[in-house]
């Protein structure tokens, strides 16, 4: 084969390698979820019917939040799933008359609430799943024994989780966080994903 023959075919092999290697990348990201799928259905607006009457600006910030949102949504529920699965495991069905009196009676309020406002057709789960986000590591400070072969001390826990409420009181506002804010949910989430098996 004549050299620069040879040279072209080396070229086009390396490219081809390189699309091919390409492809694969952007399928695992596509599969992760990172990346939208290129050969489905176009992306449907995330506001649907609404997306119409939002201005661009609006839009953007909202999607940027929804991001958020849902990291703190999974974050939230992940941590009363862990309070909730470890207390029953070590205590019993009857666990839930160990946590604080405070927080059992505002939980029995909420769920007053609810049943009064049927209109609403909010449901009436389990009574973890009606804690606020703080009422959390209350409990866990209060059962320590509990929890202390997760966690390095309560201090940790309750920096994490009063800090993180802050956030998520800006987020339940429908207000929009700094980048530095969304940067410290994702560190404390990373932190409590190492920590927590």
């Amino acid at each position: 084969m004549r050299p620069e023959f040879a040279e072209l075919a080396e070229t086009l092999h390396a490219r081809v390698f390189k699309g091919i290697l390409l492809h694969a990348h952007l399928e695992t990201r596509e599969e992760a979820g990172e990346l939208l799928p290129t050969n489905g259905p176009q992306r449907v607006a995330f506001l649907g019917d609404y997306n119409d009457y939002f201005s661009k600006e609006l839009k953007d910030r909202a999607e940027k939040m929804t991001y958020v949102y849902s990291l703190f949504y999974c974050f939230e529920n992940s941590v009363r799933d862990l309070v909730s699965q470890r207390l029953a495991e070590r205590k019993g069905s009857s666990w839930w008359s160990s946590v604080p009196d405070n927080v059992r009676k505002r939980v029995d309020q909420k769920k007053k609430d609810i049943e009064d406002n049927k209109w609403h057709q909010a449901t009436i789960g389990s009574d973890i799943s009606h804690t606020l986000f703080g009422d959390l590591a209350s409990i866990m400070v209060k059962e320590w024994q509990e929890f202390e072969d997760l966690f390095p001390s309560q201090a940790w826990v309750k920096v994490r989780l009063d800090e993180l409420e802050r956030s998520r009181n800006v987020i339940a506002h429908g207000n929009l966080l700094p980048d530095s804010e969304i940067e410290r949910i994702e560190q404390y989430l990373d932190d409590w994903l190492r920590q927590v098996p």
